[in-house]
Order: structure tokens, then sequence, then C-alpha cells
């Protein structure tokens, strides 16, 4: 059994701007304000980089940091689109180089905390993610709390990761990816009555998933509920075929 599936992986903050106005403002020397041209052409990148136009999320991130090479934006984009790119190392160089401008913004926290569990470095992730979630302002936090527990469930260390799993419900009872897995942590404790509890929940947020439909066959089966864990099995097998947790079934 997969300890974190694919369904439960961490989370990013992307938050982008709704309205992008003018290009620049101009100083009273007439100078373009090159802090300004930077945040739009940054923001103009996260919006190609979201969309999965890494050619133009480039493009736009570059010229953003050539106008402002301490634009924090610009480093916390540049340093996403790099790790999508697979260069972890200029990912954790412009992650760093943007806290040293921002080191108290919580989206760039927890993304810099994703990039770190990614990587294996759990204790420094947690940090990040603890601090991000204790941001008053962060709008959130569930997000934050979610991935603290996905990582230390990493570490094995299940007590904490289900005691964050459920403080992330506290700023959102009904946040699918921390009800997904306090439903997965019951069902491995042999707690199906309470797992099929969160589970219920998590389907009342969230469309099923392979990672979902698989809990839900297992969680019937160990209930004794044939029937039900039959629906859950056959649902698995229409919908999505081929699926590994389909094979797995198979």
């Amino acid at each position: 059994m997969k300890t974190i599936p694919l369904l439960a992986t961490l989370l990013l903050s992307f938050m982008l701007p709704l309205h992008l106005a003018g290009c620049t403002t101009t100083s009273s020397s007439g100078k373009p304000d090159r802090a300004k041209a930077a945040e739009y052409n940054a923001k103009l990148g996260a919006g190609y980089l979201q969309r999965g136009r890494y050619d133009l999320a480039k493009e736009y991130l570059e010229k953003a940091l050539k106008k402002d090479h301490n634009s924090s934006m610009a480093q916390h984009y540049y340093a996403l689109l790099q790790e999508k790119l697979g260069r972890d190392d200029q990912a954790n160089r412009y992650f760093r180089l943007a806290l040293k401008q921002d080191g108290k913004n919580p989206e760039l926290l927890n993304n810099f905390g994703t990039f770190l569990c990614k990587q294996g470095q759990h204790t420094e992730a947690v940090n990040a993610f603890l601090r991000a979630a204790g941001d008053p302002l962060y709008k959130t936090p569930e997000f934050a709390y979610t991935n603290a527990g996905i990582c230390l469930e990493k570490q094995g260390r299940k007590d904490t990761a289900e005691a964050y799993f459920r403080k992330a419900l506290t700023y959102n009872d009904k946040f699918p990816l921390a009800l997904y897995n306090l439903a997965q942590l019951a069902h491995e404790q042999n707690e199906n009555a309470k797992a099929q509890a969160f589970l219920y929940r998590y389907n009342e947020q969230a469309p099923s998933s392979p990672e979902t439909l698989l809990l839900c066959y297992r969680i019937h089966q160990s209930l004794h509920e044939n029937d039900k864990a039959e629906n859950c099995a056959n649902r698995l097998l229409a919908r999505f075929p081929a699926s590994p947790e389909a094979n797995e079934l198979n």
C-alpha cells in the first residue's frame, strides 16, 4: 500500500492576480519604475507557468529578473519554473534568494516547503510549512498544515501527521486533502468505521479518483461489506482502467 498516494501530493500556494493593469509606472524623473515592470512581467510569467506554458513563463520571468534582479516575486516564480523543469539546484537557489527578500511570505514558505519535502529534507520542510501556517494573514493555512502532515507521514510520524491534518480542518472543515489523508490513516490503523466517515466527507467535497476508489474498496472489504466493496472496485475499473490503482486491484 502506498503511504502517500498521488492524490495526496503536496500542495502549492499559487496565488495569481485577477487583473493586470499597465505595464509600468513612471517616476518623477521620467525613468520607468523597474520594480513595477519586474512585478508586471513576473505576474505574466506566473500565469503562463500555471497554464504549463513553460517557454513563455521563462521568457517573462527572465525579463522580470533583468528589470529587477532582487524581485522576490520573480525569484519565487522562477524557482517554481526551475523545479518544473527538473533543475533542482537552480530551484533551490532561487527559492533561497526570494526568501532573503521576503522571508515571511506564507505562499513562498509553503512552496519552498513543498520543494524541500520532495527533496527529502523533511525537517526543514515542516518548519517552512509551520511558519507559513502561523502567519495570521495567510488565507489558506489548511494548505500548509496538510503539507506538514504529508511530510511528517513520509517520516513515519503518523500521530503528529494526524494532528496536523486535523488542524487543517479547524480552518476548513471541508478541505478534501486533509479528509482523504485522515481516511487513509484511519484505515491503516484498522479504524475502518472512522475511515469510512472521513471518506464520506471527502466525497461530499471532491470527485472520486483512482486513489479514493481503491481506498473505498479496502475500507468496505475490511468492514466485510462485500457488495459495497465490489461497487467501489467496479467504479474504479470502469472509470480509471489504465490507472496503477486499477492494475493493483486486478
